[in-house]
């Protein structure tokens, strides 16, 4: 009697202590998210309280009048909390879907963005056009892994080896992204990180047919107008260079005009960067360039030939 005493004024002093089903639950969270102007307030809540329940989002409207337990109240109440904070509901469920896979993420990386994926994109279309049956990039900027072992899943399938050299100057970030080989079921023969920084490399003592990076390209400037949770969950040494957003691209064509290197190069970039990256990569005698757009019309991703 005294557990069940303590459990229910426990229970009692929980927000959410008057959500008797899933449907209450979720419909309870949407008001509370959206008071804090958190948005897609309702696919945060669903997504949270998938991971809980261990189902897809079908399964909550199939079982809408489905009660919780007291387990169950509990970490919903503190990824709720959480959430309330501002913390990104894809570091409180510890993964997120980037390119159709799943990655583990934490505080040490950044979150994959959709954007993203037509780097990826425009990357594996211009391999598979190439003919090309064994290719070797490299890769600056690992974070979680993301982008190097979509490559590498998707190459594979298409027949296609390939090796991939990843470098990053965190090495928490490194961890994370030799996580996400495992799970995901790739060799180390085939992708490899390192920690390492791009500043210390004056020359790559190997030819690549492709350098590809999403390096940090927010200005200070910028940075300091995030949003919170980017500003305060993400890590910052990923999103901005502290400067004017175009130091990594300096760097990375500076590295790639060594004659050394005779491949292509493919960065995202950010908002109204274009001008700017142009005027970079013409001073390092690269003539010969497309942008490519995203899914809002705005240039993304560069590709570089020599």
């Amino acid at each position: 009697m005294i557990i069940f005493w303590i459990l229910k004024r426990l229970t009692d002093n929980m927000p959410m202590a008057n959500a008797k089903n899933i449907q209450e639950f979720i419909n309870l969270s949407v008001n509370l998210l959206e008071d804090k102007k958190i948005s897609d307030a309702r696919l945060n809540a669903e997504l949270m309280l998938c991971n809980i329940l261990n189902c897809k989002r079908l399964d909550l409207y199939l079982n809408f009048e489905k009660p919780l337990n007291y387990e169950e109240i509990q970490k919903y109440e503190m990824f709720l909390q959480r959430r309330l904070k501002y913390e990104p509901v894809q570091y409180i469920l510890g993964k997120t879907e980037f390119y159709g896979i799943e990655f583990l993420v934490n505080n040490k990386v950044l979150i994959p963005r959709q954007e993203t994926e037509i780097l990826v994109e425009k990357l594996i279309e211009d391999i598979k056009s190439s003919g090309l049956k064994k290719v070797k990039l490299f890769e600056i900027g690992t974070g979680s892994g993301c982008i190097s072992i979509a490559l590498a899943k998707n190459l594979i399938a298409g027949n296609i080896e390939v090796e991939i050299f990843s470098i990053d100057i965190s090495g928490d970030a490194i961890e994370v992204a030799n996580e996400n080989l495992k799970i995901n079921g790739l060799e180390s023969s085939n992708l490899r990180f390192y920690e390492k920084d791009l500043f210390e490399i004056q020359k790559l003592n190997k030819d690549f047919d492709y350098i590809i990076s999403n390096p940090p390209y927010i200005s200070r400037k910028e940075f300091d107008k995030l949003e919170v949770e980017v500003k305060d969950y993400e890590p910052e040494i990923s999103l901005t260079d502290n400067a004017d957003g175009l130091k990594y691209y300096e760097k990375i064509f500076q590295i790639a005009s060594d004659n050394l290197f005779t491949g292509k190069v493919f960065c995202e970039i950010g908002f109204g960067q274009r001008e700017s990256i142009e005027k970079i990569i013409k001073k390092n005698n690269f003539t010969n360039y497309t942008f490519y757009n995203d899914y809002n019309n705005i240039h993304r991703v560069i590709e570089v030939r020599k």
